[in-house]
């Protein structure tokens, strides 16, 4: 049976061609990338990536900050980030809010977690920004998601597991909210990892900048940590190698851990009702997490 697809990647399919005439790009091709929290496209023709939300204040908000943050990243420290395509940004059509980016080809290459490393380092070196940027939100999108199950009339998640994930939240939050990190605070990419990385002529570059904020430095080194995820021990070390500063000989990297985990539940808990191997993925997430058993390892679905 083919699934529904998701009102929102409807919507989004819907308002491509009106944003591509108000970025002045053809969406001519266009090929969906990747569904999650947003749609993407590439558009050959144009040479251009076009990342689509669903129009609410928190997205416009996101979409504004990774545009200022990139374009002044460009100019600041380049190599740091992408800037977007030229013109007003982002752009608000039918429905969605959207922004538009150079494409750049990795074309089947993948960096050493030494890249990602040596990126944050340079990130973090940095001084704010001349401009307001959002402050880090610990489990904000899990909330909003529970919410969102809440009112389902058939939700993805059990209501002993809508309640048991409260208490976690709830509890890692008064946690986190306790807790002095000792790299400080400062801009953070906020999902730094090898997926987010494309090349240039002058080396590798981060994108997708939708969860840039201002917060605790370490954020940006969870994917080093030990998770569900199983990342090689060697490959975590050469990422703190690179960076100068290894996260697990901070005693309380397990709440960030335990953060990162609980985040990533948020797009899953979204997309259940209409991909079916989302919604088995939420489950085993779930399931590990209550039960423990951190042998199990979390699959990416796209």
């Amino acid at each position: 049976m083919t699934a529904t697809p998701r009102p929102e990647l409807q919507l989004e399919s819907a308002a491509l061609p009106e944003v591509c005439a108000l970025a002045g790009v053809t969406p001519a091709g266009a090929v969906l990338l990747h569904h999650r929290s947003n749609a993407v496209y590439r558009l050959p023709e144009a040479g251009v990536v076009a990342r689509l939300a669903p129009d609410t204040p928190l997205r416009r908000d996101r979409a504004r900050t990774s545009v200022a943050v990139c374009r002044w990243l460009a100019e600041r420290a380049p190599g740091l980030a992408l800037p977007p395509i030229p013109g007003d940004q982002p752009v608000v059509a039918a429905g969605v809010v959207a922004t538009l980016w150079p494409f750049h080809d990795p074309d089947g290459q993948r960096p050493g977690p030494e890249v990602v490393g040596q990126l944050l380092r340079g990130l973090h070196a940095l001084e704010p920004p001349p401009f307001a940027v959002p402050e880090f939100r610990p489990l904000h999108r899990l909330t909003e998601a529970l919410t969102m199950d809440d009112d389902r009339a058939a939700p993805a998640l059990s209501a002993d597991d809508r309640v048991w994930l409260r208490r976690r939240v709830d509890d890692v939050v008064t946690d986190f909210t306790a807790t002095e990190f000792p790299l400080g605070r400062g801009v953070v990419h906020g999902d730094a990892h090898d997926e987010n990385l494309v090349p240039l002529a002058s080396g590798w570059t981060l994108i997708d900048w939708d969860q840039t904020c201002i917060g605790p430095r370490e954020l940006d080194l969870v994917s080093g940590l030990p998770d569900h995820f199983h990342t090689p021990e060697h490959q975590r070390m050469r990422l703190f190698s690179a960076y100068g500063y290894d996260l697990t000989s901070w005693p309380r990297w397990p709440l960030l851990r335990d953060l990162t985990e609980l985040h990533a539940l948020a797009s899953y808990i979204r997309l259940a009702p209409t991909k079916p191997s989302a919604a088995e993925e939420l489950q085993r997430r779930v399931r590990s997490l209550r039960s423990g058993d951190r042998s199990v390892v979390w699959r990416a679905i796209a």
